[in-house]
């Protein structure tokens, strides 16, 4: 991503698709996904490791 995610945007991180949260300090954001096991987690990324979403999700 060129620059800073908005708050709610989806993006994808690594093979996992994550709601953007906010902002984190040191160049990072905060993110929510959910992991294949079903759980719910929320993790500080930095944001040019987040990559735009294509055409569709699924």
């Amino acid at each position: 991503m060129k620059r800073k995610p908005v708050r709610g945007a989806l993006a994808r991180n690594q093979d996992r698709i994550v709601e953007v949260l906010g902002e984190a300090r040191s160049q990072r954001v905060m993110s929510r996904s959910i992991h294949p096991d079903g759980t719910e987690r929320r993790t500080a990324v930095k944001w040019v490791n987040l990559l735009p979403l294509d055409g569709h999700l699924f």
